[in-house]
């Protein structure tokens, strides 16, 4: 069926039909409208339950109060558009956009909002659109049961919301506020929770096997009964109140590509032996931080620039510090084993190749009795560099320049 705008004067008509459809009234008729355009129109309260309306576009439009229970939504497109109080419950939204969109206290028990199915008219090949929530404002609603896996909800608002019982395989929710929110028996299974606020969440029998929990703070949640094998999260001590902020702003501006949230800026703090184990400090800036024996094990930091950092004693084993900046940083007896610190291409805003690639950087840095044993380094010219007694021992150093075996 071709796309169409749908006249003003219809509206109320094709309503009208549908209401008495509903109620089995003489003369009723199903709405069934795939493909048709109800954008910026005012809609608030409109009885859809049952509705076929896949495909649809209701970008912008106000529908607070509006029912659509069991509707077929599949790829509807609700971007921007007003869903206070909306009722969904049991939709097919499978591959829906509602991006932005405000779902405020809205009702979304089993709800489907897994990847759809479209087919590319000009290959017969099928694609898969994951449904989008990116930036929704979910507080207070509930998803009780609903069917979230691999939806992407990142910096999503969702103080508050009932996702008990839902499944999120996968699911993307980074830099996500989920404060408050009820995740009692949620499948959270390999799902994307870098930086989520959880403070005050309910976490009963969750299951966050394989989750990547960098830059959470779990200090302030009960993990008793939560199931988190092979998930990537910080263990041991805390960051400071200011940093764990930090660390949650930073994880926003991640996401957006720096649109919202804030770099992480740590030069000059005084953190020694602080534990950043895990956290994903990419693109930081620490210039100058005093940083003598923290721990970055398994930390993603590409691009994190160190210049003139004091990383003595500090701890990098199995950390992604690939095109990360250490000119002029003390880094003796630092551990580096299994990390991997190699050059990064970069892509431009279209996500095609340059041809250009950032490596690590270590000018004038020292590293001194370091152990770099089983390190990845690529790339990289230690010609300035201070390696007396570093351990290289199995260390890859291909195509690196400046080291005398």
């Amino acid at each position: 069926m071709v796309d169409r705008n749908i006249p003003p004067h219809e509206v109320q008509v094709v309503l009208s039909r549908h209401a008495a459809f509903l109620a089995g009234r003489p003369g009723g008729t199903r709405l069934q409208s795939p493909g048709v355009h109800y954008e910026n129109l005012k809609l608030d309260g409109a009885k859809l339950d049952d509705a076929i309306l896949s495909r649809a576009g209701f970008g912008n439009a106000s529908l607070a109060n509006a029912e659509f229970r069991r509707a077929d939504l599949f790829c509807a497109d609700f971007q921007d558009a007003d869903l206070t109080r909306v009722v969904l419950d049991r939709a097919d939204l499978r591959g829906a956009n509602m991006g932005r969109a405000i779902l405020r206290n809205a009702s979304l028990s089993q709800v489907d909002l897994r990847p759809g199915q479209i087919m590319i008219a000009e290959t017969s090949e099928s694609k898969q659109v994951n449904a989008n929530l990116d930036g929704a404002k979910l507080d207070g609603a509930d998803f009780k049961n609903a069917q979230l896996d691999e939806a992407n909800m990142s910096v999503s608002s969702a103080s508050g919301t009932n996702f008990g019982g839902a499944s999120m395989f996968a699911v993307n929710l980074a830099g996500a506020d989920l404060s408050g929110a009820n995740l009692t028996g949620t499948k959270l299974k390999d799902a994307n929770l870098i930086g989520v606020n959880l403070e005050g969440a309910k976490l009963k029998g969750v299951d966050l096997r394989g989750a990547n929990l960098r830059n959470v703070d779990l200090s302030k949640v009960n993990l008793e009964g939560v199931s988190l094998q092979g998930a990537i999260y910080r263990k041991g001590d805390q960051l400071p109140q200011a940093i764990e902020t930090a660390l949650q702003e930073h994880s926003v501006w991640i996401a957006t590509n720096g649109a919202q949230g804030k770099r992480a800026i740590l030069s000059g703090l005084k953190l020694d032996g602080c534990n950043f184990a895990g956290c994903d400090l990419r693109g930081a800036e620490l210039h100058g931080a005093s940083l003598e024996g923290a721990d970055f094990s398994n930390a993603q930091m590409m691009f994190a620039s160190f210049i003139e950092a004091n990383l003595a004693k500090a701890n990098f084993d199995m950390a992604d510090l690939s095109g990360a900046n250490f000119s002029q940083a003390l880094l003796a007896a630092s551990r580096w084993r299994g990390a991997k610190v190699a050059g990064v291409e970069l892509y431009n805003v279209r996500n095609q190749r340059t041809g250009k690639v950032i490596y690590p950087r270590f000018e004038q840095a020292d590293l001194s009795s370091a152990d770099m044993r089983g390190a990845a380094f690529e790339g990289i010219d230690f010609t300035q560099a201070k390696l007396v007694g570093a351990n290289l021992q199995g260390a890859d150093l291909r195509e690196c320049i400046g080291i005398k075996r």
